[in-house]
């Protein structure tokens, strides 16, 4: 028999559990919106015909009920990954994701054919992933001298930032694709002062590729960032490759007043060089390119939080890259050209890779 002194002490260790428990779910409602628990709801409702394509419970939800995704290893040079596969039978399609490595979409195949660009040994290496789909944050290109000036004191600061640096947790996989979760850490502390989580969300819709960044300032001070991303897209030589994109100006220096841009955007090399770029400005989505060598296809389109783009190839190396920017070189330094976001508030952006056989 229990005691009364023992009565009581249950009773308040059940009250302290309710009690912690309403706390948790309160601040996952102030962290997340009503709104996700309620497009949550909608993806589980029955499909209505007058759904549109591409919405919860219309034929997206049906693309999704029929996604696989599965789980496997593969070793580099000594190391060991974690990779999670979406794939879409019908389609044929199967999208890939390595948490591990900069938490990025390392393989996207039509029918078993690659169009994502890996670059070995660099896969398994330490340094910057120059290959796959890498994340920008909190930066893109690279800031003044190297650094990031916040309250008056600068900060050391990689090319792109070091998103695609750090290794991403698995947050959850599910219907709504694979979502992965990077938080902030005394180490990112000393290059970027600010408490964050991101939450990066990938999913499969018959031959596109759905990625969403949510952006969540978890201090107590206004936080500035861009993002972006560096897709590397296979490709058989930069001759062979035609591009369709209307943008403001393009460039090749991110430096001064950016001229206008042609009514056809290229991408040639130098002679001599070893790679060539163009920086585009005010970018009209989407961006797509034809490689008449390997029949490939590639768009890429973005929401409205992305305005720029960049063009990339390097000599001697079978990809080109097709970026979508929402930040610009030195942009968190430059008042007015980044996002800031103020405590506890959320960001959220999306856009999308198709890949066809032309």
């Amino acid at each position: 028999m229990m005691g009364a002194n023992g009565a009581v002490l249950l009773s308040l260790l059940i009250y302290a559990a309710l009690i912690y428990g309403a706390v948790r779910l309160i601040k996952y409602f102030i962290r997340y919106g009503i709104d996700y628990y309620f497009k949550s709801w909608m993806h589980g409702r029955p499909s209505k015909k007058n759904d549109p394509p591409g919405r919860p419970g219309g034929n997206n939800r049906r693309l999704l009920l029929m996604n696989q995704i599965t789980t496997r290893y593969i070793t580099e040079n000594g190391a060991c990954y974690e990779q999670y596969v979406i794939t879409d039978p019908e389609a044929k399609t199967a999208l890939t994701i390595t948490p591990e490595r900069g938490g990025m979409i390392t393989s996207f195949t039509l029918d078993g054919e690659e169009f994502v660009w890996t670059r070995r040994p660099n896969f398994s290496e330490c340094n910057r992933p120059r290959f796959g789909v890498p994340v920008l944050f909190p930066s893109c290109g690279n800031p003044d001298n190297g650094v990031h000036i916040f309250d008056g004191k600068a900060y050391p600061m990689e090319t792109h930032g070091f998103a695609d640096l750090c290794a991403w947790e698995v947050d959850s996989v599910g219907p709504d694709g694979v979502t992965l979760a990077l938080e902030s850490t005394p180490l990112t502390k000393f290059l970027y002062p600010f408490d964050f989580t991101l939450l990066l969300n990938y999913n499969l819709e018959g031959n596109k590729a759905l990625v969403s960044l949510t952006v969540i300032n978890e201090g107590n001070t206004d936080m500035p960032f861009s993002f972006g991303y560096h897709p590397y897209f296979t490709a058989s030589k930069l001759e062979n490759v035609e591009f369709d994109i209307k943008c403001a100006t393009c460039s090749e220096n991110a430096k001064g007043e950016q001229p206008a841009a042609p009514e056809k955007i290229t991408l040639t090399r130098k002679e001599g060089a070893d790679n060539t770029i163009r920086l585009l400005t005010g970018v009209q989505f989407p961006m797509t390119f034809t490689d008449k060598g390997n029949g490939h296809k590639v768009t890429v389109d973005a929401d409205e939080t992305f305005e720029n783009g960049v063009l990339w190839q390097q000599d001697a190396e079978s990809f080109v890259c097709m970026e979508p920017w929402n930040g610009w070189a030195n942009s968190v330094n430059e008042d007015g050209k980044h996002e800031v976001l103020e405590p506890d508030e959320a960001m959220t952006s999306e856009w999308s890779i198709t890949i066809e056989k032309a």
